[in-house]
């Protein structure tokens, strides 16, 4: 057991940071306007706000409360970190269905446990579902297959 509750101060610090600065973007980015006539701006700043103060309630009683030491998972955060890095390099190069694709089968190997046949089962349903929400449902103008070779 550790002094202080680390995970939880990390989180609650990150949280409050990551609101704070959502909303500062905000507000200089567009106009707030008033309550009866809400700019732009109003329900980004808001939501900013209140992430950070969820984030200051979790925070403030992590600090006086003792928790488990951390064990880092250098498997899972290096894979979640490719996987999000791949999909953003591919989906303007190869189109939506690959990107989506190729992002779920190498979150995949986060876990230990799944075999590579159900991560490219896995690949294949979210490639479909995305497709069909996006694409066919939403008619977003992204390409499903962007084959520029």
């Amino acid at each position: 057991m550790l002094k202080r509750d680390y995970r939880n101060i990390i989180a609650g610090a990150g949280l409050s940071v990551f609101g704070l600065a959502a909303a500062a973007f905000a507000l200089s980015k567009y106009s707030m306007g008033t309550i009866s006539r809400m700019g732009p701006g109003m329900m980004p700043v808001s939501l900013g706000l209140i992430l950070a103060f969820f984030g200051l309630a979790i925070f403030v009683p992590a600090l006086s409360r003792r928790g488990p030491s951390i064990d880092p998972k250098f498997r899972s955060l290096t894979a979640l970190s490719i996987s999000i890095i791949c999909f953003a390099l591919m989906i303007d190069t190869l189109g939506l269905v690959p990107a989506v694709f190729s992002a779920a089968v190498i979150a995949t190997l986060a876990e230990k446990l799944i075999s590579l046949k159900s991560a490219v089962i896995l690949g294949a349903a979210l490639s479909l579902v995305t497709w069909a929400i996006f694409i066919l449902g939403l008619g977003l103008p992204i390409a499903a297959f962007d084959w520029r070779f």
